[in-house]
């Protein structure tokens, strides 16, 4: 897709579509930290989280809450007093230090798998590729979309414009080699490149530092990275959720036209509870019937108003 240069596609998702999709995925994050902020196991998703809401503040560890409290301050604070290291991982430190040191007994992450794997090289027939070819096609796709909408994503947050189709190209070369290892195929994570630029990552260079840390981790320093609470990541994600929902598009509701703040809402509401491919799905076929609709509207309008002035200069004609 990269190469056929059809990444330059997503240019035509409309803001409102895009302005929706943010904030949908702010909202998202935010309920789903609600349990690990109280010290509990991640809840399966947004509705069984707000299902059981009242149930988790009645069992809540409020010990791991203070702990996520203090990490949300520290992201806030630190900015305002040490600007060349970044608030989040003055926050991870400093939540981590402060469950160590009172020897809090909150859950943290645990066990991480060390070593790396081993390589997968056996060939596939006609019968495995017969069987695997659609599927490849609906991962490439919906990864694709995911991917090409994360951008999108980071291009509202930081000013700039991605290379969709360079995009593309470097996701199909990752998703070819991880499948060596035997890995899954992954897409753009719009959670992690948020926490990425608003930890101040910007360029090109966070993505390779992303990827050594985390090779440093399987590596060596797993058993380290195991005693980091969760509480504290969710903390963390919390302040991310609430800096990627698009505040600009929620406070000109009255400003833009109903039907684009019709497509932002439900764009919204089904990305956060329905998913989120379904959701970008409807908002552009909302969108494009809107577009039709208005069109429509407007070359009647163009039609009588021509065909108004071609009678009343007949008539000044005859006259």
């Amino acid at each position: 897709m990269g190469v056929l240069r059809l990444g330059k596609c997503v240019q035509y998702i409309p803001y409102p579509v895009v302005s929706g999709f943010m904030s949908g995925i702010g909202v998202i994050i935010i309920l789903l930290q609600i349990y690990p902020f109280l010290g509990l196991p991640a809840s399966p998703g947004v509705l069984a989280a707000l299902e059981s809401f009242g149930q988790a503040i009645a069992n809540a560890e409020w010990a791991a809450a203070g702990i996520a409290t203090l990490t949300i301050t520290v992201v806030y604070l630190s900015p305002r007093i040490i600007k060349a290291v970044p608030g989040t991982l003055l926050a991870l430190l400093a939540g981590t230090a402060a469950a160590i040191l009172f020897k809090l007994d909150i859950p943290t992450i645990g066990e991480i798998p060390t070593g790396f794997p081993e390589l997968r090289l056996s060939l596939i027939g006609p019968a495995e590729i017969a069987l695997i070819l659609i599927p490849a096609l609906t991962l490439a796709a919906l990864g694709a979309l995911d991917s090409l909408l994360t951008s999108m994503v980071a291009d509202n947050l930081t000013k700039t414009h991605h290379d969709s189709n360079r995009e593309l190209i470097g996701q199909g070369i990752g998703n070819t080699v991880v499948g060596i290892i035997g890995g899954i195929p992954g897409a753009g994570a719009t959670m992690r490149t948020a926490v990425n630029i608003k930890s101040g990552g910007r360029g090109r260079l966070s993505g390779v530092i992303h990827g050594l840390v985390l090779l440093a981790i399987l590596a060596a320093f797993g058993p380290y990275a195991s005693r980091i609470p969760m509480a504290v990541l969710a903390g963390i994600l919390i302040t991310v959720g609430i800096g990627i929902i698009d505040y600009r598009g929620l406070r000109h509701f009255r400003h833009v036209p109903r039907t684009d703040f019709a497509v932002m809402l439900a764009v919204l509401l089904l990305t956060v509870l329905v998913d989120l491919l379904q959701a970008v799905a409807v908002g552009m076929i909302m969108a494009s019937l809107f577009f039709i609709k208005r069109r429509s509207i407007g070359s009647t309008n163009t039609t009588f108003k021509a065909k108004k002035a071609k009678e009343e200069g007949g008539g000044r004609d005859r006259f």
